[in-house]
């Protein structure tokens, strides 16, 4: 039986043997351990509110989160080494990727998708909610743990990194 579900890039359906049903874009939490059979194991899903989805890394935010780190330059090196137009420390590229292709867009864009991923988990499995955009962006512009040591609070993050995440949110509402 299902139990909840999240939004994730991928299109096909594919059983994962942690126990994660990933179809028609989204991933189903399952409560056995693992999927035998698709057809078996779909049965009504409990809906989640839109508030309890983690902000999904739609266009709008890697649009913004490409302009902040790099002005979308997919040949940019950052001074600490990150790669890629959204900036990623190289260890954290290969711990998403076996590829040094850090200039390949869509090489970078699902190494995106699976960091956001792991980060949003990592901050509802801290904080017990959702995260919302300036806590995202958070998240990914600092060193893991920075946000932690902070309580998860906008207030006690560094002016630098409040004014730059503030920005971000800024960006993903903006109305073109």
């Amino acid at each position: 039986m299902l139990k909840s579900y999240y939004r994730t890039s991928m299109a096909s359906a594919r059983a994962v043997s942690s126990g994660w049903l990933i179809a028609f874009g989204l991933v189903l939490a399952m409560k056995a351990p693992a999927v035998t059979s698709l057809a078996t194991r779909l049965t009504p899903a409990v809906v989640q509110p839109a508030a309890e989805l983690p902000p999904e890394l739609d266009s709008r935010r890697l649009n913004a989160l490409g302009m902040i780190e790099t002005g979308n330059d997919d040949r940019a090196i950052g001074a600490a080494g990150e790669v890629s137009r959204y900036q990623l420390a190289p260890p954290v590229w290969k711990s998403y990727s076996s590829s040094s292709d850090y200039r390949n867009p869509a090489i970078s864009l699902q190494v995106a998708r699976l960091h956001w991923n792991h980060l949003a988990a990592y901050f509802k499995e801290k904080t017990g909610r959702m995260p919302e955009d300036f806590d995202m962006y958070v998240l990914w512009n600092t060193r893991y743990g920075y946000y932690a040591h902070y309580n998860f609070s906008h207030r006690q993050v560094s002016a630098i990194v409040r004014d730059r995440a503030q920005r971000f949110v800024n960006l993903v509402n903006r109305r073109d």
